[in-house]
């Protein structure tokens, strides 16, 4: 990315590009980037279309990109979440595909994709004759880095440990991580140093770190805790079937890092082999202190158990969900 954003200060602009990967952020940040490279303010009303899902046919979106720029030198068109790059639209993807080769000079067509498929001729055309970017989230160093420099521009400093601190609240999602910063910019108007204090008082806590407070207090034995926050979670309308799945989730990302843990693993190595940050395998090996494994396999099948009962329909979904949190909490 860092090449683009060099080739795009220098206005080496192609006639293709592709932005795929998870990470909205980044996506959003360099489709407007490219937009604002190629085409000034005044004339983006003329010359840019954007056809975002897959109700759009090729023929539509060719006629844009054939059509000539209205007092520009380009004009550009934007692609959102088209299918194109699966299966499904295989006669679209390919009618695309031999178009790319040929692009007007005129214009300058840039696909934003969640998912693709790189053995289309869609992807192979874009990689031969355009340009390719994979856009996922960031490591947790390149994240600290960007919360620093985000801090920065809203005239706000913040340490490494508290950089990590807001990760941990927030979540990794960089549009969240922007949002609570300018909030922080906001209420924050009589210093400049952010403390971890100041995160728990004025940011918004992602729904994995509830979750990551409500095994704590299991793990813990904090019964009365952990009924709070569930209950805070149903009052804020989360779905006590989408709660249990998270607690799943934790409790066996939990047990898994455990056992990886006894297998020798480091925390680098741990975090690659499940695909979760540093800062989460810190966390989850935090919590492993709490259970042995045969608490953590019994949790689960106590979890599935009430996940079945729920879904043909044996149980009510939130007293279901919170009796499981009760009957562990007494084991504990």
């Amino acid at each position: 990315m860092k090449e683009l954003k060099k080739q795009l200060k220098q206005k080496n602009i192609a006639s293709c590009y592709l932005f795929y990967g998870t990470e909205q952020y980044l996506k959003k940040y360099y489709t407007n980037f490219l937009k604002n490279t190629v085409l000034d303010t005044s004339d983006q009303t003329m010359n840019l279309d954007i056809f975002e899902g897959k109700k759009y046919s090729v023929s539509i979106i060719l006629d844009s990109t054939e059509t000539l720029p209205f007092l520009s030198q380009k004009r550009v068109v934007i692609i959102k979440e088209s299918g194109l790059f699966q299966a499904g639209r295989k006669e679209d993807s390919e009618k695309m595909a031999e178009y790319i080769q040929n692009i007007p000079d005129t214009s300058c067509i840039i696909f934003v994709e969640n998912e693709i498929d790189k053995r289309t001729k869609l992807y192979k055309s874009i990689l031969k004759h355009g340009y390719v970017v994979e856009m996922n989230t960031p490591s947790e160093k390149e994240l600290i880095l960007w919360i620093t420099k985000k801090c920065k521009e809203n005239q706000l400093q913040i340490e490494n440990h508290t950089a990590v601190y807001l990760l941990r609240t927030v979540g990794g999602e960089m549009i969240q991580l922007e949002e609570e910063i300018k909030k922080l910019s906001h209420f924050l108007t009589e210093k400049t140093m952010i403390t971890t204090k100041d995160i728990d008082a004025i940011c918004t806590k992602s729904l994995e770190t509830k979750i990551f407070d409500l095994v704590d207090a299991v793990g813990n034995g904090r019964c009365k805790e952990a009924l709070t926050i569930y209950h805070n979670l149903i009052l804020i309308k989360e779905s006590p079937l989408m709660v249990l799945a998270m607690v799943i989730r934790q409790f066996r990302i939990i047990l898994q890092c455990k056992i990886l843990l006894e297998q020798g693993e480091n925390q680098n190595q741990i975090g690659q082999k499940i695909g979760i940050r540093d800062f989460v395998v810190r966390q989850c090996l935090k919590q492993a202190k709490y259970f042995k494994k045969e608490d953590l396999q019994k949790a689960l099948e106590s979890c599935l158990k009430t996940d079945i009962n729920i879904k043909t329909g044996k149980e009510n979904p939130e007293l279901a969900v919170e009796l499981l949190l009760l009957q562990y909490n007494n084991k504990k």
